[in-house]
């Protein structure tokens, strides 16, 4: 059988997840740092514009256009020092002295106009341009100023390792973190298992308390089945008490009569014999009833109950089996305990019926109400009284007297119910039963 780890599928998802949201993390954060320096740049190049449209005037006599002394900053004049203008109008084009003898050249634009983008440059440097048209004086020009990016573009992508760098370094410290925590709970789990085999060979009930919020289920649900487990063995032995208790006294006495004569006493060792078998066939009986075991399943009475319906028609053919469930037909308790209390109190009446069961359910009070019902002759009320003391039986083979209910109150009490047991009227026995639903 494949085994699949908690601990590898886990460490895959975060993996995963870290991988995909660093990796996002990352193209955001060197967007966002590119988006912000080309602000910062484009920001920069309006106000140096400002100063230039500023500093452009026409000269009173020639009517030419010139920038004065004040215009522009000083970076302008050094050749090729990274940043640029360029004023375009009628018959007139103005360079700043840093584009030297850079052949460069740019489209004019309308009044009202901007534009702005990213070019290669002179020395490989990495130019990002914005341009403005305006009028002055009725006359359009249009503006490009450039900066290079390059040394920003450097520090930006210095930056972004430095970011890669420290997002690698915190996965990796997030991986063996969930490592620890995870070997650190999963000792719990250890735990709760050396709890469960020491329980194998001791009665004392491992204590799970102390687990973490995420496997206090878990923990409660062991619980909950180790102590149906402890229930269904204590059942067991009381059923093997009685069976070893009321075939015990049968065998001594063939003995007896085995020892004395074999001819003078055939026809009660025969009778002794019949018991045995009466015995061994009613324990068996009981089985078939519950069926296939299944620890710790919730019982759906729409589903289990047919079958056992099924084998007692088939056993008391001349008795007639109605049922009438109530909409909560899902009951929280063992199947297994459930099956073999209804089916004993079933086969029960069906013994000693005249010909009709009735098997009702009704939910009272946040109870769930189990009633059987048979129309035989009854019990005298002494003999109820006797049978709803603790640790009293009747004969189970005289008349009227059906199987003893000491399993049954056992197993109504582990689920903090109620059983009841009285006379109807004009005759037949009804028993009730009361079980949480919660």
């Amino acid at each position: 059988m494949m085994t699949t780890s908690i601990r590898n599928q886990l460490s895959r998802s975060l993996i995963i997840a870290l991988c995909v949201t660093m990796g996002a993390l990352l193209v955001v954060i060197n967007w966002g740092v590119g988006q912000i320096s080309q602000e910062y740049i484009l920001s920069r190049l309006k106000h140096d514009a400002e100063s230039i449209v500023a500093a452009l005037e026409q000269d009173p006599l020639s009517q030419s256009w010139q920038l004065s002394s004040r215009g522009a900053s000083n970076v302008y004049q050094r050749a090729l020092s990274g940043h640029y203008y360029l004023l375009s109008g009628p018959d007139i084009e103005i360079r700043s002295r840093s584009l030297w003898d850079y052949p460069v050249s740019f489209d004019r634009l309308t009044k009202g106009q901007e534009n702005s983008f990213q070019m290669p440059g002179a020395n490989d440097q990495h130019w990002l341009v914005w341009q403005q048209a305006f009028s002055k004086n009725d006359t359009l020009f249009t503006l490009t100023i450039i900066e290079d990016s390059a040394p920003l573009d450097a520090l930006k992508w210095r930056y972004t390792l430095w970011a890669v760098l420290v997002v690698v370094l915190g996965a990796i410290a997030l991986f063996f973190m969930q490592q620890w925590s995870l070997t650190r709970n999963f000792r719990y789990l250890d735990s709760v298992r050396k709890k469960i085999q020491a329980f194998r060979y001791s009665e004392e009930k491992p204590d799970l308390s102390g687990m973490p919020s995420e496997l206090a289920p878990l923990a409660d649900d062991i619980d909950k089945l180790l102590q149906q487990l402890k229930q269904r063995v204590s059942h067991s032995r009381n059923a093997l008490g009685n069976l070893a208790h009321e075939i015990k006294r049968p065998l001594q006495r063939l003995q007896q009569l085995q020892d004395e004569s074999e001819m003078e006493f055939g026809a009660d060792i025969k009778g002794l014999l019949n018991d045995i078998q009466w015995l061994i066939q009613r324990e068996m009986k009981r089985a078939r009833i519950v069926g296939v075991s299944s620890p710790g399943r919730q019982t759906d009475l729409l589903v289990d109950l047919p079958p056992v319906i099924n084998i007692l028609g088939k056993l008391y053919p001349a008795v007639r089996i109605e049922t009438d469930f109530s909409s909560e037909h899902i009951l929280p308790q063992d199947r297994d305990d459930m099956l073999e209390l209804i089916g004993n109190l079933l086969d029960n009446a069906c013994k000693y019926a005249m010909s009709e069961v009735n098997l009702s359910t009704a939910v009272v009070d946040s109870q769930l109400m189990i009633r059987i019902r048979d129309d035989g002759k009854g019990l005298p009320q002494e003999s109820i009284e006797r049978l709803m003391l603790r640790g009293q039986r009747l004969d189970e083979r005289e008349e009227g007297a059906g199987l003893g209910l000491s399993i049954c109150s056992d197993i109504v009490e582990s689920y903090r119910g109620r059983l009841t047991l009285e006379n109807r009227e004009p005759h037949g026995i009804e028993v009730t039963i009361g079980l949480p639903l919660r």
